[in-house]
């Protein structure tokens, strides 16, 4: 798979996150919006002057940092491999996809904990993988809504990262055609089978795996396993 190939991808899957990115920002411009109006009116009152202006200023900085996020993310960029906290990063991406994700009836439900630790690789490359397998899972409740489900562990053999949906699960036969590109069992415009090959592509870039499998009982999971070193 060639660079431009992940870039255009990338490029498509965060210009669907814009609607979400927009209603987070909106959300919190609101409160700037109100308390501004509540410190004109109490312009007289110390103490009141003093909070609005505290609860501006925390709106502010989450708007700030939204769109930092969010910019620095989209924007293409050559692999360059870096220590960083998969606990500090998960909260990041589902801040500003989890409008999307949660359309559809579909709620999202991060990790109960992510352990310490730090993962060696591309941060944005990986958040884009992980991205990649969140709208996969996403998409296959399209149609009846459920739960969609992270966990994250780490062990001996190093990082993992699974992703779980209550859709129809891979038709069989189907589990590594899935990984081929623009393969997709679904026919809306957004499904252009791009999601699952590029994420296994970054994972094995940086010494990981990418593996999805139906559930008995009904379903499907996909995990991203990573090395605890850096791919050499």
């Amino acid at each position: 798979m060639e660079r431009k190939e992940v870039e255009r991808y990338r490029l498509a899957l965060f210009g669907r996150m814009v609607m979400g990115v927009a209603h987070e920002v909106d959300n919190h411009l609101s409160v700037v919006l109100g308390f501004s109006e509540l410190i004109q009116l109490a312009a007289g009152k110390e103490q009141k002057v003093r909070d609005g202006a505290g609860k501006i200023l925390s709106a502010g900085e989450k708007i700030g940092a939204i769109i930092h996020q969010f910019s620095r993310h989209v924007r293409p960029h050559a692999p360059s491999p870096e220590p960083f906290v998969p606990g500090e990063m998960i909260p990041e991406i589902l801040l500003f996809s989890r409008y999307d994700l949660g359309r559809n009836n579909v709620t999202v439900l991060p990790p109960p904990e992510v352990p310490p630790g730090i993962l060696h690789a591309d941060r944005r490359d990986f958040g884009l993988a992980l991205l990649a397998l969140l709208f996969n899972a996403a998409e296959a409740m399209s149609e009846t809504g459920g739960e969609l489900s992270m966990r994250v562990s780490i062990g001996a053999d190093g990082w993992e990262f699974t992703v779980a949906d209550q859709g129809p699960g891979i038709p069989a036969g189907l589990e590594e055609k899935v990984f081929d590109v623009g393969f997709t069992t679904r026919t809306e415009p957004v499904n252009t089978g791009m999601g699952l090959p590029v994420a296994r592509h970054l994972a094995e870039q940086a010494g990981g795996t990418v593996r999805i499998a139906s559930l008995a009982g009904g379903g499907c999971e996909a995990t991203i396993r990573m090395p605890l070193k850096a791919r050499a």
